[in-house]
């Protein structure tokens, strides 16, 4: 029998299951800056020293701001691991916020805590990617 990993994770469902309805988060100080904390997986890891990446953006903000501040810090060869020639998120890489998908990166993301966690994973086509 071959299980799904993510199946077995907590909180995770098959694929099959309905969607869960996403978790709602306080909304923090709208004036107030939000700490950031990047975490790069795969390939994108190699890329950069720093372990997690630190931001400072104003709240609510969305994960295309984050992408464009990576790419603006580190330069256009990490942007271009992330990112579409058009500027999309590339279908490859795969972002989570607390631990939750992230379908829409143009959302507003309105953390329960002081900081955001945010992971981009750069997925090969051996991983699924």
């Amino acid at each position: 029998m071959t299980v799904r990993w993510d199946a077995v994770v907590q909180d995770n469902g098959f694929w099959s299951d309905p969607a869960r309805p996403a978790r709602a988060a306080a909304v923090g100080d709208a004036n107030s800056p939000q700490r950031v904390q990047i975490w790069l997986f795969g390939s994108l890891a190699s890329a950069v020293e720093e372990r997690p990446i630190t931001l400072h953006l104003e709240s609510p903000f969305c994960v295309d701001q984050v992408i464009a501040e990576l790419g603006r810090r580190y330069g256009v060869a990490l942007l271009a691991k992330i990112t579409t020639p058009a500027g999309t998120k590339a279908r490859n890489c795969r972002v989570f916020v607390n631990g939750e998908p992230v379908p829409d990166t143009a959302a507003p993301v309105q953390a329960a805590t002081t900081t955001a966690q945010i992971e981009l994973v750069l997925l090969s086509a051996l991983e699924g990617g």
